[in-house]
């Protein structure tokens, strides 16, 4: 008795000195695809886009099995790097998605098109000068990703989620695309409607038409902005109707018709952004949405523009996610 007592004791003492088995991880992986919708644009930027696609612990141990794709964009002078790298208050997306599936969220694929060019990007529409960047995220990337990756390959299944620039691309995209993309979260959208900065009595536009004033510091950033999508849209903001159809407040206060068919829609911004166009049009949105009768969801939080990047993301975006591509957030119907 005594000796099997002992016999134990040995064998539990052995266990607790064994290292404890390593954490399940995802993976980041980088593909690079061409593009035939950005070939041949103006500014003859690449059509190699990198894309970084994150998949999760089960991916690769379990062959059968098929997941929900969240499509990131990044926004204006940014790429998907940053949301690695640390740049944002530390912020690793490899590390908040596997802590993610720690407590036993819905696992899911993470999308991030690298879309920055040499003007800081092309908010993401067919453009004459950066390319078809719509037909690039909607159509090339989609299907590459379905034909590469084991996903789910409807659109109550995918996501689509921006920042800054990225936010107006998601929303842009959502209401084109609802038979592509169900689920909409635009972050800090930047740039919705001709308000903030952007609005025609800014003094933004005095340096956007005359190339050759050097804009103050206070309004530098503003301008960069101002002129890409004034090549963007390929016409200044006040020819007629020609931002109209490009401007996510505009299109839909005229048609509302695509974000109707929307599993779900999320905004949220910082009431202390000091990119005026932000909360003005966010709320602006918002305020479209209600009109439209859309079900909706609008979060403003206390920070600034990307001051509460990490959080956003650890704490919001990436669980909404989770509990949408589970089933376990409210929405409205999303049948395919």
């Amino acid at each position: 008795m005594r000796r099997s007592l002992l016999f134990a004791f040995r064998l539990l003492l052995l266990v607790l000195c064994l290292p404890a088995p390593a954490t399940a991880q995802g993976r980041i992986l980088v593909d690079t695809i061409r593009s035939n919708a950005i070939a041949g644009n103006a500014i003859g930027d690449t059509p190699n886009r990198e894309v970084f696609v994150y998949t999760p612990p089960s991916y690769d141990r379990t062959p059968t099995r098929r997941y929900p794709v969240l499509y990131l964009l990044h926004g204006f002078t940014s790429q998907p790097r940053e949301w690695l790298d640390g740049t944002y208050q530390g912020l690793d997306l490899q590390q908040t998605m596997d802590s993610l599936w720690r407590v036993d969220a819905g696992e899911f694929l993470v999308v991030m098109p690298n879309a920055d060019n040499a003007m800081g990007g092309g908010f993401y529409v067919n453009s004459a000068a950066f390319g078809k960047w719509e037909d690039f995220v909607s159509q090339e990337l989609v299907s590459y990703i379905d034909g590469r990756y084991r996903t789910r390959p409807d659109r109550a299944s995918r996501g689509l989620a921006g920042q800054s620039m990225g936010g107006f691309g998601a929303l842009y995209l959502a209401q084109r695309h609802a038979n592509v993309f169900g689920t909409v979260y635009a972050m800090s959208p930047c740039c919705t409607g001709l308000i903030g900065e952007l609005a025609p009595t800014s003094d933004v536009w005095r340096y956007v038409r005359d190339s050759t004033m050097a804009a103050p510091p206070a309004v530098a950033g503003s301008v960069r902005i101002a002129r890409a999508m004034t090549a963007a849209f390929g016409a200044p903001f006040d020819q007629a109707g020609a931002w109209a159809q490009f401007l996510p407040v505009d299109l839909l206060t005229k048609d509302a018709t695509g974000l109707r068919r929307s599993c779900a829609v999320v905004i949220e911004y910082g009431v202390d952004d000091a990119i005026t166009s932000v909360p003005l049009g966010s709320r602006a949105y918002a305020d479209a949405l209600a009109r439209a009768k859309i079900p909706f969801r609008l979060d403003a939080f206390a920070g600034g523009h990307t001051d509460r990047t990490r959080q956003r993301f650890e704490q919001r975006v990436l669980p909404y996610f989770a509990q949408q591509f589970s089933g376990a957030a409210p929405s409205v119907d999303c049948t395919p």
